[in-house]
């Protein structure tokens, strides 16, 4: 689908967000810590040796883990300066995987080419929640027959969601955008991240072709209760 000005100006501030220096120092950092109980949770449900493609990849954090436990894994995400880390990895543990940079919504990849698909934390970061529908329907899309879609993505509570127009909003040139959404934010006036609440999150996972599984806090695997946990199947027909 074509994107307005509007919508093309926040998702580019998004890929110079993260290649941004001290944002590449981060995730190279976190990439040391491997995946969070919360996460081993939901990736130990995905079927042995299965395709995986691992949206908002950063520095192959997860693609990274998977790969090394015989799973075949594709990366993709929308800095450059990420992905430059998580090949070097890779290459370093001699493993064979395809990271690859995407701009926009449209993933590159086929119909029905994978088993799982990941995207951790990525959902905050498309601007108005008609991207966000097409990026799920892209997610389905890529998805094999009887596929598991697993996501996570920070929420907060609804008494703190309009704190996201702070002094930082104020000072973005895109404050005054007509697609703004309650909950969106601008990290240092430059970046951009949408706030969800836990009902904005289900009502748009709700609205999609998926049959949600599971939809729970992260509390119970160690979390502080902040982080939603959502494990998707794409239906047989």
């Amino acid at each position: 689908m074509s994107t307005s000005k509007e919508q093309d100006f926040l998702l580019k501030s998004v890929r110079i967000w993260f290649n941004r220096p001290e944002q590449i120092s981060h995730y190279t950092h976190e990439f040391i810590e491997g995946p969070t109980v919360a996460e081993q949770y939901l990736l130990n449900s995905l079927p042995d040796g299965s395709s995986v493609l691992d949206v908002g990849c950063g520095t192959g954090r997860i693609s990274v883990y998977l790969a090394e436990r015989g799973y075949r894994v594709k990366g993709i995400d929308v800095s450059e300066g990420l992905l430059s880390v998580a090949r070097e990895i890779s290459k370093k543990r001699n493993l064979d995987i395809d990271f690859l940079n995407l701009e926009g919504i449209k993933l590159p990849y086929q119909d029905e080419e994978f088993d799982t698909l990941i995207g951790f934390k990525i959902l905050c970061y498309i601007p108005t929640r008609e991207l966000r529908n097409e990026n799920l329907k892209e997610f389905y899309r890529v998805l094999k027959q009887g596929g598991t879609c697993i996501i996570t993505q920070n929420i907060v509570p609804d008494e703190y969601i309009d704190d996201a127009k702070d002094e930082h909003y104020l000072s973005s040139p895109a404050s005054e955008f007509g697609i703004l959404e309650r909950g969106d934010n601008f990290p240092s006036g430059n970046g951009y991240v949408r706030w969800f609440t836990e009902s904005d999150l289900f009502n748009e996972i709700k609205n999609t072709d998926f049959k949600i599984e599971l939809f729970e806090s992260d509390e119970e695997h160690e979390g502080a209760g902040y982080i939603k946990l959502i494990k998707l199947r794409k239906p047989c027909k």
